[in-house]
């Protein structure tokens, strides 16, 4: 049986030096999360991740929950906020 390093061949994959700026659109709100991982909206403050830090997201309003927003980085949905609970 061969070892792990012996069978390694790197990716023929070409990779760019930096990914292209997160686009949103128009009618989505786009807020910055902060170094603690927090993002401000409607004067309130939400934990998210700090694994976002510094990171463009987008709040738009849920379609299935009032009072609620669903966040998105890129086209991922990956949390929902409730205007009415804060962090």
């Amino acid at each position: 049986m061969d070892t792990p390093i012996t069978r390694f061949r790197p990716s023929p994959r070409a990779y760019p030096e930096q990914l292209p700026p997160l686009q949103y659109g128009d009618a989505d709100v786009v807020v910055r999360v902060r170094v603690n991982g927090e993002l401000r909206f409607m004067s309130r403050r939400f934990k998210v991740s700090s694994a976002l830090e510094n990171l463009p997201v987008a709040i738009r309003p849920s379609t299935t929950q009032p009072d609620c927003y669903d966040l998105y980085i890129a086209h991922h949905h990956f949390d929902t906020i409730n205007i009415n609970l804060t962090a």
